[in-house]
């Protein structure tokens, strides 16, 4: 707290009297405008953001491992990226669990992939392929090759992921299944990026972990509205009693956040935060690739319920609304110093929040940059937005 000390300290020992100023009426209203989204911001950091950040990890004991052991289909597709399969799906493969399968979904690679897959299926039985060898429906996206993987597995739980990612450690799968213990239908999980000493890195780094505090926190508040198609599951049942994608499949883009929006509910997602359950993706470390990435969950984002789409914007407007409101007080002479006062107060706030579920999350530690990049994000998204309303293929 010695960011609020220091200017605790610069107040009183200013010449100014905050009590004798005589205030523009303007001013004044904006500064309590400020004060009110200042407070609203602490509020939710605290309320949501705090699920994920004071999140207290509870390891599952042996007898509990033992308890509950379903059969899970780990499901995956994958499109010309032999590199990665080869270096991490036999994490995958390898985890210490007692029945399970890896289903891989070869969406017409023109790489090494099913070479690699072949190589690979000699080794371990428990990996099954399905290759497709051309889109004979047309459909763009994963929807369609991912729902073949899902009706080609075997087993009770299915268990999503993707081939730049592997978990951290052998008891993954173990720590995932956990969730449906209490009955549920959906368990979500975080996905964490390799850290890179680059720029592209620390955004990614960011915007990674402040949609996590959101939307997990969110769930774990009995609102659930997407997930990570990198690290979440549901029963096989429940997929196709839901209709699965189809009537997704005309949208090229949120096989994962949009069946989340769509189906789960207060009473059948749970949240799974232990760090057995963290896996940890390859990050884009080109500019282009990113912007692609982020066009394509901003079109997701266009098919979310109304609820939805204003939780997922709530606080970047209502940062937003801060910075302008501040602007507008001092504009209608309401003095600095108390205007930035609260902002204050909000830095601090903010970055004990980002600080804790850095540590939950064992992300790369951004908590000190976080009021810097959200201002940089107000530019970065509202500029991607909306070039992406004018993108017909992504």
């Amino acid at each position: 707290m010695w960011i609020f000390d220091t200017f605790v300290c610069f107040y009183i020992n200013n010449d100014m009297d905050f009590l004798d100023y005589q205030f523009n009426t303007v001013g004044f209203y904006f500064a309590i405008i400020l004060g009110i989204i200042i407070l609203f911001q602490i509020l939710y950091y605290f309320i949501v953001y705090g699920r994920v950040a004071f999140f207290k990890d509870n390891n599952l004991t042996t007898d509990e491992k033992q308890k509950y052991i379903p059969s899970v289909s780990v499901v995956m597709c994958v499109k010309d990226d032999a590199y990665n399969l080869e270096k991490k799906l036999p994490i995958i493969l390898e985890q210490e669990y007692p029945n399970f399968e890896v289903v891989v979904v070869n969406d017409a690679s023109k790489d090494e992939t099913e070479y690699v897959l072949r190589v690979l299926q000699e080794i371990y039985p428990n990996l099954n392929v399905v290759n497709l060898y051309n889109n004979v429906n047309g459909f763009l996206g994963k929807k369609y090759p991912l729902s073949l993987g899902i009706k080609s597995a075997k087993n009770e739980i299915i268990l999503l992921t993707e081939s730049d990612t592997m978990p951290l450690n052998y008891n993954w799968i173990t720590t995932m299944v956990k969730g449906f213990r209490q009955k549920k239908d959906i368990v979500l999980g975080f996905t964490n990026f390799e850290q890179k000493p680059t720029f592209l890195n620390t955004l990614m780094q960011y915007e990674n972990l402040t949609s996590a505090m959101n939307y997990l926190g969110n769930a774990m508040l009995n609102n659930p509205y997407m997930g990570q198609g990198r690290n979440m599951a549901y029963k096989r049942e429940f997929f196709f009693e839901t209709g699965g994608f189809i009537s997704q499949y005309n949208i090229s883009v949120g096989e994962d956040d949009l069946f989340i929006n769509k189906n789960a509910n207060s009473k059948n997602t749970a949240v799974v935060l232990n760090r057995d359950s963290i896996n940890l993706a390859s990050p884009k470390e080109k500019r282009e690739e990113w912007v692609i990435q982020k066009k394509k969950h901003f079109k997701s984002m266009s098919h979310f319920k109304l609820k939805d789409k204003i939780i997922s914007t709530l606080m970047p407007f209502a940062t937003l609304l801060i910075y302008v409101s501040v602007a507008l007080s001092i504009l209608f002479q309401f003095p600095w110093q108390y205007a930035i006062l609260p902002l204050v107060l909000k830095y601090t706030f903010q970055i004990i929040v980002y600080y804790k579920s850095s540590k939950t999350l064992a992300t790369k530690q951004v908590a000190f940059l976080s009021p810097l990049l959200e201002v940089l994000f107000l530019f970065i998204n509202t500029t991607i937005r909306f070039f992406t309303l004018f993108t017909k293929k992504i």
